[in-house]
């Protein structure tokens, strides 16, 4: 017996010299890896995305909420729970809400895991602590993401060495111009395709003043009336503190709001709205255009445009519109940036939401649940797209404002290319929007992302001025003869040359690494 024990003994010595001596060779790994069998062993890791117990995430986003959530969240968790032992708790939070609430949770740590971040730059979240790099967990659990988004769209989240924000499948670039209502365009032989200046549009919104005394011509959504006019923010779309004009085509850095473009087109819209052009007391409306065409009391509004955005909107609102391009279409990093999914700093399972948000990305049946909504009841098939999905409708009975699924947002969830094509569009719709970003004129500064860190003081200062002014100004509430001037003198004393100066800093070092 004890001969027995003792050749067990030399027998399980000898197998752990043989496993010393198999990982003799692999003592230099770093990071805590063990060489190439603790890579395989990660590898096998990376492709088994089923959790070890069943992990709820919080997943937060923009929308109205939907009467049918719930609904759709079981079907939802049916395909999560079999793939990734995940289920998920969705909130969603309305467009006024989204970014006072979202701050609010990422501060806390508590009721968010996984959340676009849209209306707030990606690298104050990043710098704040409120967002987790995210390079080694898409690296491990990310590989189909990238697939279906593309490295360079990837790599436009990186703030300093790593990946924070994914963006999501949709229009990467961004046309200008003015969406109205097809019915009094119509009437009044509004030639709104040829519309390509602002006094073309001045002079179709006349007619409307002058024969529809009921309808404002001009209506800004949420308070807001133009966004932008063709300058490349590099990051700040709210704020503007330190923009390239002319689309970017060139690298110099200035002020936005001392520029003569900025004061002629404000002096614009102050003429507007005396003219009655524009919506009495615009910057405190709480509707969208949409809603206000639709009601009958607007003719139309400024919008960011893509193709197909009339037959999105005409959808979405159940009245017809048409879209005027004044602005034609190119890209910046801001526009990529605009909209990013990311993992909270207080998410308890980080490995988890990675893994949901890879699904996410790639896997259309969940992509159309999210989206859309449950198949013949929030939609029906009515033929095939060019992805290999469905083009769909509305079931019979039903429409925008009835379903209890509006499948409102899709630009800003992870990937819509992999989905379902509303009726109205192409078969080939989301081929044509890749054609769009891919043929879009490119800012010079694309790929650039700017560090704030340096004037976070003087950022929150000259935010919170632009803040009091600008949409006040853009809506034509106020003469810029008396306020333009009050304006910059409180922009100088907040700081905003420091942030122009350091802006111009980081991009001269950027192109020179470039070899811009």
């Amino acid at each position: 017996m004890k001969r027995l024990l003792s050749n067990v003994l030399l027998l399980v010595l000898t197998m752990s010299l043989i496993a010393a001596c198999g990982n003799s060779n692999n003592n230099n790994s770093t990071n805590g890896e063990q060489g190439q069998n603790a890579t395989n062993g990660a590898a096998q890791e990376g492709n088994d995305l089923r959790e070890k117990e069943l992990v709820k995430l919080n997943v937060v986003m923009m929308s109205n909420d939907k009467e049918d959530k719930d609904l759709v969240v079981e079907e939802v968790n049916k395909i999560t729970r079999e793939k990734l032992n995940v289920e998920v708790e969705l909130t969603f939070i309305s467009y006024g809400n989204y970014v006072q609430q979202t701050t609010m949770m990422l501060s806390s740590g508590k009721g968010v895991d996984l959340l676009p971040i849209y209306m707030t730059p990606l690298a104050t979240m990043a710098n704040n602590g409120q967002i987790i790099p995210l390079t080694k967990l898409i690296d491990k659990y990310g590989q189909e993401m990238v697939e279906a988004i593309g490295e360079e769209y990837i790599e436009a989240g990186r703030i300093g060495e790593d990946i924070y924000g994914i963006t999501t499948g949709r229009d990467l670039a961004k046309a200008y111009g003015f969406e109205m209502r097809k019915d009094l365009a119509d009437k009044y032989n509004i030639d709104y395709a040829n519309i390509k200046t602002l006094d073309q549009l001045e002079e179709a919104l006349m007619i409307i003043r002058a024969n529809e005394p009921d309808v404002i011509p001009v209506v800004p959504s949420n308070g807001e009336l133009v966004r932008n006019w063709g300058w490349d923010t590099l990051g700040d779309d709210m704020t503007n503190l330190g923009v390239l004009m002319d689309y970017g085509k060139e690298l110099n850095v200035v002020n936005l709001y001392e520029t003569e473009f900025y004061k002629e087109f404000i002096t614009r819209m102050h003429k507007w709205y005396n003219n009655g052009l524009i919506m009495k007391d615009a910057i405190n409306n709480t509707e969208n255009v949409g809603t206000m065409m639709k009601a009958g009391s607007a003719f139309g509004g400024f919008m960011n445009l893509k193709p197909g955005f009339d037959v999105q909107e005409t959808r979405n609102y159940g009245t017809e519109i048409v879209v005027s391009e004044i602005i034609p279409a190119y890209k910046t990093t801001s526009d990529v940036q605009m909209a990013t999914w990311a993992i909270s700093n207080g998410s308890k399972h980080p490995e988890a939401a990675m893994k949901l948000l890879n699904l996410m990305y790639s896997d259309p049946e969940l992509s159309n649940l999210l989206i859309n909504g449950i198949k013949d009841k929030h939609y029906v098939a009515i033929g095939e797209a060019s992805n290999g999905q469905s083009i769909i409708d509305y079931p019979e009975g039903l429409d925008a404002t009835t379903t209890g699924y509006r499948p409102s947002g899709g630009w800003l969830w992870p990937n819509q290319t992999i989905g379902h094509v509303w009726a109205g569009n192409a078969a080939n719709y989301w081929e044509e929007q890749t054609n769009f970003n891919n043929t879009a004129a490119v800012s010079a500064a694309y790929g650039f992302t700017f560090d704030s860190s340096k004037v976070r003081n003087q950022m929150t200062a000259s935010s919170n001025v632009v803040a009091k002014y600008h949409d006040a100004l853009m809506t034509g509430m106020l003469d810029p003869e008396k306020a333009l001037p009050v304006f910059l003198k409180e922009l100088e004393s907040a700081g905003i040359k420091d942030i122009v100066a350091e802006k111009q800093a980081q991009l001269d070092k950027w192109a020179a690494a470039q070899n811009k």
